[in-house]
Formats: structure tokens, sequence, C-alpha cells
């Protein structure tokens, strides 16, 4: 029988107001009401982000064949059910184009999404049951899994408390202080609201470390595509905004001509046997909505019963130069010399986002460096270009998944977040002389600071305090990073596009320099007679003063 349809039971959780009040709804009733919502509130930033991927799934499949109208464009025909039978022919290619880009500008200037979207999402209807034997969402039938698994045994079984991050237990060793107790199987015990976030977020970051695979013998098996980017996505004044400030048309790798082919409007069959046959995913719908694994949950299950769902691994997504995805940082590895390929790039643990963003903002080549910027960059910067935009704040949102490091499983073990602010207009100056290759320079300079001069410093302070190994100067420096992060930040937001790039310029290294001397300063406090003693370096007597005299004289020379 088929239940907990998601267009109406309320399962996403999203913020309604500024004093951030949560509530949960549907999906008709988020794409009714999305103008009118914050932003996503589910049970973590990482389950939000994929998500937020569905909803951008349903945007890109609606409005690449309807206008805002809710009028199918011109040379395009679908079937009974809103389906598209034929990709646009490559002569309507810029008429095709241009109207999708007027249906966003149309579709941001009206502030809201109309009617059509719930009017294709109905004709979907049986595709959204959580539970179902045909069409189960995100799910493989019964026949499909039973090829791979004996349900008679418990093979290939995931369980309710592995499945949710916020708890990530598994069989063999049990989380302390976790937020749910062990009494009555309580952690296994998920409501149907909680499997279907959980579900999608399982499909996203599932590590490897499963045996049963559809394809027995693969080396190439899926840990989630979600998995190994670096994400980023902007974010707008309410969901609304934020959906379509990232539902990108024009970037590089953007491939519009192709139909848009969500997972729903396939059946599991289809998805497994493309998945197995190495289909790539030519269309950002498709990839928005893929699979890390074929997964089924017993269509009987209740949410009052410990939960579990059986699960085989599939074959990953291509990741080499797959520029049609435009969530990501990207990373250029040369496998010989003068020859590679850019692959997704995860954020790192500790490292803030403006570090990297030379990488966000940039398309560079030369014979030492070779960089791409995302592409929902590339799309900002076309809306800028041909959008009338007043002067506003931009929030660019990162969220990755760490992992454990370990190539045998990648268990998923922590979220990594972070959040730049940053004047719309600063962000799409993109002349020789503007404001990002400026900020470029700042983060330059500040990591030849930090990496250089003040590793270096404390590197001498090691030796002469014959503290051995590294982590004396590895802290020292993440200390430093650490407290230059946030005026980084303030200074980064505070730019506008009117003013002096030499004085905003001059401005952060003023700070830089209070902030690097001060630093230095604190070795000095704590310094001892065997540091003044110091040691001999060749002819020279090193010791605390002078080393901070040649640091301090550096710094300032550095810096002004």
């Amino acid at each position: 029988m088929s239940r907990f349809n998601l267009l109406d039971e309320p399962w996403i959780g999203v913020i309604v107001d500024d004093k951030g009040r949560t509530e949960e709804v549907g999906l008709k009733e988020l794409f009714e009401k999305a103008h009118l919502y914050k932003d996503l509130a589910g049970d973590t930033k990482t389950q939000d982000f994929v998500i937020l991927r569905l909803l951008l799934a349903v945007v890109h499949t609606v409005f690449s064949r309807f206008d805002s109208e809710g009028q199918v464009y011109e040379g395009i025909y679908l079937d009974e059910n809103f389906r598209q039978l034929e990709k646009v022919d490559e002569s309507d290619a810029d008429t095709y184009e241009d109207a999708l880009v007027d249906t966003w500008a149309d579709l941001w200037e009206r502030g809201s999404f109309p009617e059509i979207v719930g009017k294709y999402l109905e004709k979907w209807r049986d595709r959204f049951y959580l539970y179902d034997e045909n069409y189960p969402f995100f799910q493989v039938r019964k026949e499909d899994i039973e090829k791979v698994i004996d349900l008679k045994t418990i093979k290939g079984t995931i369980w309710g408390k592995n499945i949710d991050r916020k708890l990530s237990e598994s069989a063999n060793k049990e989380v302390l202080f976790s937020y749910k107790n062990s009494s009555n199987n309580n952690k296994e015990i998920l409501s149907d609201q909680e499997i279907a976030r959980w579900l999608l977020s399982y499909q996203a970051y599932s590590g490897t470390g499963e045996k049963v695979k559809f394809l027995k013998g693969s080396k190439n098996d899926s840990k989630g595509w979600v998995y190994d980017l670096g994400g980023l996505y902007l974010g707008g004044d309410n969901l609304f905004e934020t959906l379509m400030l990232n539902y990108c048309l024009i970037y590089e790798g953007s491939e519009l001509l192709n139909i848009q082919k969500p997972c729903w409007e396939q059946s599991s069959r289809e998805i497994i046997e493309n998945n197995l046959s190495g289909n790539l995913q030519d269309n950002i719908a498709g990839l928005y909505t893929v699979w890390s694994r074929g997964i089924y949950i017993d269509s009987n299950h209740v949410d009052t019963d410990a939960f579990s769902l059986r699960s085989g691994k599939l074959v990953e997504v291509n990741h080499k130069n797959n520029f049609l995805e435009p969530m990501t940082l990207w990373i250029y590895k040369e496998e010989r010399k003068g020859q590679g390929d850019y692959f997704p790039r995860k954020h790192q643990a500790g490292k803030s986002l403006w570090r990297s963003f030379g990488l966000m903002t940039l398309n560079f080549e030369s014979e030492d460096e070779k960089k791409i910027k995302p592409g929902f960059i590339d799309w900002y910067n076309f809306l800028e270009d041909n959008m009338d935009f007043p002067e506003h704040k931009l929030s660019i949102n990162a969220v990755s998944m760490k992992d454990d490091g370990t190539a045998a499983s990648w268990v998923p073990t922590d979220e990594i977040l972070d959040k730049l602010v940053i004047s719309n207009y600063v962000l799409t100056d993109l002349a020789e002389e503007g404001w990002i290759a400026r900020i470029n320079e700042a983060v330059d300079l500040t990591s030849e600071v930090v990496e250089s001069t003040y590793r270096r410093y404390v590197n001498t302070i090691r030796k002469i305090r014959n503290i051995q190994g590294t982590d004396f100067v590895n802290s020292s420096v993440e200390d430093l990073y650490f407290k230059i992060d946030q005026p980084f930040r303030n200074w980064l937001a505070s730019i506008r596009a009117s003013d002096s790039q030499s004085e905003k310029f001059k401005e952060w290294k003023d700070t830089l320099k209070d902030l690097v001397i001060e630093e230095g300063k604190s070795h000095m406090r704590g310094a001892t007679g065997r540091d003044y003693t110091g040691i001999t370096e060749g002819d020279k007597v090193v010791n605390i003063a002078t080393v901070y005299n040649s640091f301090s004289y550096f710094i300032k020379r550095q810096l002004g």
C-alpha cells in the first residue's frame, strides 16, 4: 500500500521568521510559500544542502519546459505527465536559451513560484511515496534488491542509528552522550519524516564500507557524489531567492539542451541499468538526484518499530572534468608534465573559505598553476551583467562532509561549514584591476606573511627551545590564522564597490600587521632564560630577542 506522500506530508524543516521559529512542510507547500520562508532547517547543514539540490532539481525540470506563466516553450513537446519527449534542436538553441533566461528574470521579478510547479508535482504524485511497492521515493523495488541480496538474511542491512548522522552509531561501538537513549531500541526508531530526510542524506554521503554491490567486481563504488564536493551555494534573503540564485543556467559545463531527467521520472530498474552501463549524467536534475545506493525499505514498515534498510552499492559518477556540477570548488591534478584534469575539491577542516578565494573566483592558467571557478559564480556574473541588481550583501555558503580518511570505508565523521559575506558588486568585479584581483592579492599577501615570515619565526623559536617535531609550529600558525579569520571576514564584508582600492588594501595591511606583530610578541611574554641564552647558528648567537627583532623588521617591510 502506498503511504506517506512527500508532496503533502510535512517533512522538510524550514525557518519561518526572523526569530528562528521552524516548521515542517511538504514539497507542494514549500514551493507555494518559498518566498515566506527564511531558509531550510533540517537535522544538519549537510542534509539541508542535499534537500536544496532536490528542490533545485524540481526547479530545473519544471522551468526547462514551462515559462513563468506555465506555458510550454515553443519547440518543446511533452507527454501527458509533462515529461519532455525530445531534445531541443541545435538550430533552436539560442532561442531556447534566451527563453530560459527570460523565465528566470520573470520569476525573480514575480518573487514567488507559480502554480505550474505544483501542477507538475501532481503529475508525478505516485513517484513521491516514501512507502510503495512500485515506485518508492529514492529507492529500488523488492525485485531489484533481491537480485543482489537474500532478504531472508541480514546481508546489506543498515540500521536506523547508522543512517542518522546526528548519532552515527555502528553495531560494534556505542556512542556516548547521544541525543537518544539506548532503551527499547530507541536509537533505531525514526519517524517517517526523519527517514525521508536521512534517506536523501544517505544517498549523498554513504562511504564505501558496505559489502553488497550491484556490479560484482566493481573497483569504482560510489560513496555519494555530494560526499566528494566542496559544496558551495549563494544565500538569498529568503528560500525563494536562495533557490533562484542557485538555479544556474549559463556557466561552463551547463547542458541546457539536454532533457532534464530527475530520478522520479525514471524507474528504479532504469536507474540501476543506466548506472551499471556507465551512462553519464548529462543533465543537472539527474546529477542533483543521483543515487549512490540501491536502497530497499520494506513498504510495511511502521515508524514505531526499529528501522532498517537494505543497501547495495552503485558505481560512482564520473569526477574528471565534470563541469556540469556548478556547486563545488575544483582542483587541478597533473598526471604528467602539461597534462592533467580537474576534480571536485572538498573543503578542508580548519581552513577558512576565504583562504580558497582564488579557487572560488578566478579562471587562471599558467605554466605553474591552473584554476577554474565554480559554475554558480559564472552564473552570478552573468546575472550581474544582464540584470539590474542594486548593490547588496551576498552570502557564499560552504558545506562538506568530513570523512575518517580510511580508503576502505570513508566513514562520514563531521560537517565542514563556512560562510562569507560580500557585496554583489565586489564579487563580480572581474576587471584586471578590479576588486576580485585586489582581494586575491590580499589573500596571497596574508598567506605569505603567515606561511613564510611567521612560520620561519616560530620555527626558530622551536629550535631555541629544542622542541621536537612540527606540532608547535603548525599549531602556532593555525592559532594565527584563527585570530586573523574574523577581522578578514569583517574587512571583506565592509568593502563597497565605490571604495578606494588602495585605501581598503592599506586598511587590511595595517590590520594584518597589528595582528601578526601582537601574536609574535605573545611568544616573548613567556620567554625563559634559555630563550634569551639562545643557540649558536654558524658564527651568530640566535635568541628570542634577536629573532623577534628580525621578524618584526620583515613584517614591517612586507606590510609597510
